[in-house]
């Protein structure tokens, strides 16, 4: 006799060869998913280097004499905020330029004026976020701006790489420590795509890889949005600052409670001062504990009506410049860079 069939082993069996057939399928989408993001990743960095071409070949920069004195200081500079390609009745493109390379020059001619003292052989540079201007943070952004996102990716990742070379003929080493903005975001703030993946970032990438052959240089990428700055036994955080506050602002009370909280024990590694940009102004905060500070650092812009219309707060065009004793661990001197 022919056995009746089964059919609960007939339904088990025809999910399996669909399951089998809905995994198969999901592989293949895997895979040209893969190689498409493969294949844009390879096309960014053609591009990349086809760019790195049409400027002519960047040689790496000559090493100074080494300074063979005992102890020293290493330089900090905090640049952070340029809104580059923004454009108000006082800043655009091209007085961002100018401003950044004017800091670079008052920080050599302060440099020289320490080293009649005492060495100064190496420099951190704190790249801030904000760098660039964006495009997705008021309505009315497109029409404030002289370059567009990918304008704005070439001309600030080459400002940031000149800016690092000019370090770099200062001082015998250099190391970067990058964090991005909330200005770099792309999309609304609903967009589903991951912070990191950020505008300030790719200027970033730009610039490493423009710098690629320079053997004095550290510089190493970070999808964290708080950095750590490690300078001998000196230890901090740097922010942009939008990283408090559900609209990315605080009172100054309330963002220096936060560092005091993460110093108490929150933020899982200890540290002395806290360098943030986002506000648009220099000042000094002391922590609580009378030994830490929060550095809030300037910005190379003028003229900001947003700031002036919502907070009714302004800003001169600064940026800032400190002295680090490595070995006790804390800030020396420090500068108010005017760039205007």
């Amino acid at each position: 006799m022919t056995p009746e069939p089964n059919l609960e082993e007939f339904h088990a069996l025809t999910e399996v060869a669909d399951l089998r057939r809905v995994n198969s399928d999901l592989q293949a989408r895997l895979r040209r998913s893969r190689k498409e993001k493969d294949d844009l990743v390879e096309a960014v960095r053609q591009g990349v280097k086809d760019a790195l071409l049409a400027y002519g070949p960047i040689k790496p920069v000559p090493p100074r004499t080494p300074d063979k004195r005992k102890g020293g200081e290493v330089a900090l500079w905090h640049l952070t905020d340029w809104q580059g390609a923004k454009v108000t009745s006082s800043y655009n493109s091209e007085i961002m330029r100018d401003r950044v390379l004017a800091f670079c020059d008052k920080a050599q001619a302060i440099t020289e004026i320490q080293r009649a003292d005492h060495p100064v052989r190496d420099c951190a540079i704190l790249f801030g976020g904000d760098m660039v201007e964006g495009l997705f943070q008021f309505p009315a952004q497109p029409f404030e701006i002289d370059a567009s996102i990918f304008g704005q990716f070439a001309s600030v990742g080459r400002l940031e790489a000149d800016v690092v070379r000019r370090a770099l003929a200062i001082y015998e080493k250099v190391t970067v420590i990058s964090e991005w903005g909330n200005h770099g975001r792309v999309g609304s703030k609903r967009a589903a795509v991951p912070r990191s993946d950020n505008v300030d970032r790719m200027t970033y990438e730009l610039a490493r890889e423009i710098l690629r052959g320079e053997e004095r240089l550290t510089w190493e990428d970070s999808e964290e949005d708080i950095q750590r700055v490690e300078i001998g036994n000196y230890r901090a955080l740097l922010v942009h600052g939008d990283e408090i506050g559900r609209n990315g602002f605080v009172s100054r009370a309330t963002f220096c409670k936060k560092v005091a909280d993460w110093k108490s024990g929150a933020y899982p590694w200890r540290f002395r001062d806290c360098y943030v940009g986002h506000y648009h102004r220099h000042d000094e905060d002391s922590l609580p504990d009378g030994v830490g500070a929060v550095y809030w650092s300037g910005s190379p812009e003028s003229d900001n009506r947003y700031a002036q219309d919502t907070m009714a707060a302004a800003g001169g065009p600064t940026q800032r410049l400190h002295f680090v004793d490595p070995k006790q661990g804390r800030v020396t001197s420090q500068y108010k860079i005017w760039l205007a």
